[in-house]
């Protein structure tokens, strides 16, 4: 269970490291509403690496902060709105505002631009972020090429021969 207190928390109980890794995971699930292809608010509708960048900003933050003082549902929606200027696929704060209100979770504009500021100090400005959609997409191209050369063809061919067995 929790630990009972802290000298600064006052009778607050203290969460322990999975009950906030639990809370994290909770939050993250909710980006994908808030920003991406499936966007509760069709204004919000992004590509998927926005939502990608935003769950890695969000936890990267919480790499070295707590949810105990930083509340997880503005660092959300801050992060949703760095996410898309760092991808290039800006969206106005007060569409995230609406997404909120749309999710039942209102976070009032000056609340996400606080948060904003507070975000990229807890990431120490660092923004560079490796997703591995391009890479995924060069390996399928080059594998549907492959295959449809005359070589792959005949590897494909060989291996319904055997079953796709490896002869044991």
């Amino acid at each position: 269970g929790p630990q009972l207190s802290s000298p600064s928390r006052g009778s607050h109980p203290l969460l322990t490291p999975s009950e906030e890794s639990l809370l994290l995971t909770f939050y993250c699930s909710k980006i994908p509403l808030l920003i991406g292809p499936h966007a509760t608010l069709p204004r919000c509708r992004r590509d998927a690496k926005v939502a990608a960048s935003a769950s890695l900003l969000f936890r990267r933050f919480y790499l070295s902060n707590s949810v105990m003082v930083h509340d997880p549902k503005t660092m959300l929606v801050a992060a949703a709105f760095l996410a898309s200027k760092v991808e290039d696929a800006m969206l106005d704060v007060r569409y995230l505002e609406m997404g909120t209100k749309e999710m039942n979770a209102h976070v009032p504009v000056n609340e996400i631009l606080e948060a904003e500021v507070k975000l990229l100090k807890g990431v120490d400005f660092d923004l560079l972020m490796f997703h591995p959609y391009k890479m995924v997409l060069s390996y399928t191209e080059d594998l549907r090429t492959y295959l449809k050369s005359e070589k792959g063809r005949g590897l494909v061919t060989q291996a319904g021969n055997t079953g796709g067995s490896n002869g044991n």
